[in-house]
């Protein structure tokens, strides 16, 4: 590549826009036609946006439905402010979704200008138009443009940082500012502008001697996108209580489960990095980007370096990491065509045309420019054609889920939902969001399973109970669909819609089944059936004594008050909950959640006196042991003190069963439980369920 030149007058820029411009409005048009001229996005998540955006405009910011409690469901803050601020002038409906859509595409052609002038003040003339045209024919950018989310935003504010950077060193006017903006578009906007923010930092400090040097107080508002990304998770922990947004608490790693293992974190984090690196490399399949893309890139920022631009190679290549790294300790790393990533494909681009600016022989780097950009125009069509199609399953599934909700709900009766978005936008009901992004609470208890999310639904007070479920049958996510385990679904679905268009997984981490009966493209409408829904407070049959106390195994609440907590052997076994409802009685069906328990349960039950015994009633379900194994057999301890061995019984679901703890054991107004194996750390482990425990005397 030649040497950076000072003559910047270049139409790159320009022409890039425009046919990034062109290219977005190719996009919508297919999506258009898939759905006869009906604007349609390819994601539920979009409608999540544009329903905080509507109360917004309508003066009730992060407020989901009128009168709701804040929450933090929308990804980008500063998405829906701009969208609520749209809704507030006047466009509503179909017309609130084309400003989401035009301004995504907008937002793509302002990233491929940023992209081509940056590359012509690195590399010249020629790189800036190698990197505009990659960026302006980049398919899942566009894709990400024309979705309706903030992507194409964030990817103009990333790109405009890094240009405004590069214009306005050594002293920085616009730059704090953009990155501000940046910092609030989205978590992993915030990690680059803050690697820009040390870029500043170091830029200054280096000038410091220098008799053009700035005074210091100069260097304070380039700390502004810390500032106001910190003021954003203080506003987050006031209004809610916690600084985490609710799509963090859903969806991460480091949320998941009952029992968080850092290695096995660790280890699903590391198996997703590699997954995003090949993608970016262009070995997954995806046509991200072309083959070998990322190792030319990572010759970019040796690039940057070797050309005395190695604050910018480090604030670069730092903050790509850090992003990456992010969005790895994501559960849905991997999903929706990588829109995590989609907003910072123009830094790797950009990097791309650097790094092939090593390659000493003219002919050798335009021919390897040449086929990158002959595999991303022979890929673009492709990501036209799966946006028209995934707009398509939008409006099969989701969108006629919420019109026949629309139509046949009664008003004021709640409904239960997986996919929230659209079930809000178009069903004037209240909705419950069963994965948590905008009722909250329900993230924690949706990623324990079904019992817990089952407790989680039972605790409402009764007339804020959802009286209709609309679930799929089957998905790759939280399985709301075994809530039907507790007859909670009624037994027939009112109605189950199905996609008559090609099968179409969920995302790449979607189970075969999915892909072989389709289970996951059904989604059924259930009439909620709560006549069970307090029957599992009173044991099955009567117990020895006087009740003194009741743990309720599967509600967090509760096992949270007794101390509820398991020991698994082996690393990496997390307590799933479950949800089962059996006949304990003529006339009478139980509904009860619990937890899988492998090796043993602690927990402390209160209500003893000093010296009498006390009988622990457990509703236990095991199978039945194989030969020789003692998998039902668990040694009890009673404030770490050997209480005996117990059989537990043979049942399924369950069976009730009695412990009696001897009166000297028993020291205290309180009792700690423990169960385990006999032989510790070796197998066979006790393996059972546990409902319930009740204590009496």
């Amino acid at each position: 590549m030649t040497p950076p030149s000072t003559d910047r007058s270049t139409r790159a820029p320009v022409v890039s826009g425009a046919v990034a411009l062109l290219l977005g409005a190719g996009f919508v048009a297919v999506s258009l036609a898939y759905n006869r001229g009906s604007l349609v996005p390819p994601l539920d998540d979009v409608y999540i946006h544009l329903q905080y955006a509507r109360q917004f405009g309508d003066g009730e910011p992060l407020r989901y439905q009128p009168g709701a409690e804040i929450t933090t469901g929308a990804s980008s803050l500063l998405w829906m402010v701009l969208l609520g601020a749209a809704h507030a002038v006047g466009f509503d409906g179909r017309w609130l979704l084309a400003v989401a859509v035009a301004g995504g595409v907008v937002g793509v052609a302002l990233a491929a200008v940023f992209t081509s002038a940056a590359a012509t003040r690195l590399g010249g003339r020629a790189a800036g138009w190698w990197a505009g045209l990659l960026t302006a024919l980049c398919g899942p950018l566009l894709w990400g443009g024309a979705s309706g989310m903030e992507v194409g935003l964030l990817a103009a504010l990333v790109t405009g940082t890094q240009l405004s950077y590069l214009r306005e060193r050594p002293r920085f006017r616009w730059t704090p500012v953009v990155a501000a903006l940046l910092a609030l578009t989205r978590p992993e906007g915030f990690l680059v502008a803050a690697a820009f923010v040390a870029a500043m930092l170091w830029t200054l400090y280096r000038q410091r001697s220098s008799p053009a040097a700035a005074p210091w107080w100069r260097g304070v508002p380039v700390v502004l996108p810390v500032v106001v990304f910190a003021g954003q998770l203080l506003l987050f922990r006031v209004l809610t209580g916690t600084s985490q947004a609710n799509g963090v608490l859903a969806k991460s790693w480091l949320h998941t489960g009952f029992l968080h293992q850092p290695l096995e974190i660790a280890d699903h984090v590391q198996r997703n990095v590699a997954a995003l690196l090949a993608s970016l490399a262009g070995l997954s399949g995806q046509d991200v980007l072309a083959p070998l893309a990322l190792v030319v890139a990572v010759l970019g920022v040796a690039a940057l370096a070797a050309r005395r631009e190695r604050t910018l190679a480090v604030a670069l290549g730092g903050g790509l990491v850090l992003v990456v790294a992010a969005v790895a300790t994501l559960t849905t790393a991997m999903w929706q065509d990588l829109r995590y990533l989609q907003p910072f494909l123009p830094l790797l681009l950009l990097l791309v045309v650097l790094g092939a600016g090593l390659v000493p022989h003219r002919a050798a780097r335009g021919g390897l420019l040449a086929v990158v950009l002959l595999f991303t125009v022979a890929a673009t069509p492709a990501w036209a054609l799966r946006l028209g199609q995934q707009a398509s399953a939008m409006r099969e599934g989701p969108v006629s889920v919420a019109q026949w909700i629309a139509g046949n709900v009664p008003p004021g009766e709640a409904v239960a939902v997986n996919d929230v978005g659209a079930a809000a936008w178009f069903g004037g009901h209240r909705t419950v969001d069963l994965v948590g992004l905008t009722t909250n609470g329900m993230a924690a208890q949706s990623l324990n399973g079904p019992g817990t999310l089952y407790e989680a639904l039972r605790a409402l007070p009764p007339d804020e109970r959802p009286r209709w479920f609309a679930v799929f049958d089957r998905w790759g996510g939280v399985p709301v669909a075994d809530l039907g385990r507790a007859g909670l679904l009624g037994t027939e679905p009112v109605i189950t819609f199905g996609l008559a268009g090609p099968a179409r997984p969920i995302s790449a981490s979607a189970p075969q089944t999915c892909q072989i009966d389709r289970s996951c493209d059904r989604v059924s409408i259930w009439r909620a059936d709560w006549s069970a829904a307090d029957s599992a407070q009173a044991p099955d049959a009567p117990v020895p004594g006087r009740i003194v106390d009741h743990l309720n195994v599967g509600d967090t609440a509760d096992e949270a008050a007794h101390g509820w907590t398991t020991d698994p052997p082996v690393l990496g076994v997390q307590p799933d909950s479950v949800l089962d409802r059996a006949a304990v009685a003529p006339g009478r069906l139980v509904a009860d959640s619990g937890r899988h328990v492998v090796g043993g349960e602690t927990f402390t039950l209160g209500g003893t006196v000093p010296g009498r015994p006390v009988t622990l009633t457990g509703r236990i379900g095991a199978g039945p042991a194989l030969p020789g194994e003692r998998t039902r057999v668990v040694a009890v301890d009673v404030d770490g003190r050997p209480a005996g061995e117990w059989t537990l019984p043979d049942a399924q679901p369950w069976a009730q069963a009695s412990f009696t703890v001897p009166g000297e054991l028993v020291t205290g107004d309180r009792v700690t439980v423990t169960t385990r194996p006999v032989a510790p750390l070796l197998a066979p482990y006790p393996d059972y369920r546990s409902y319930g425990w009740w204590a009496s005397r």
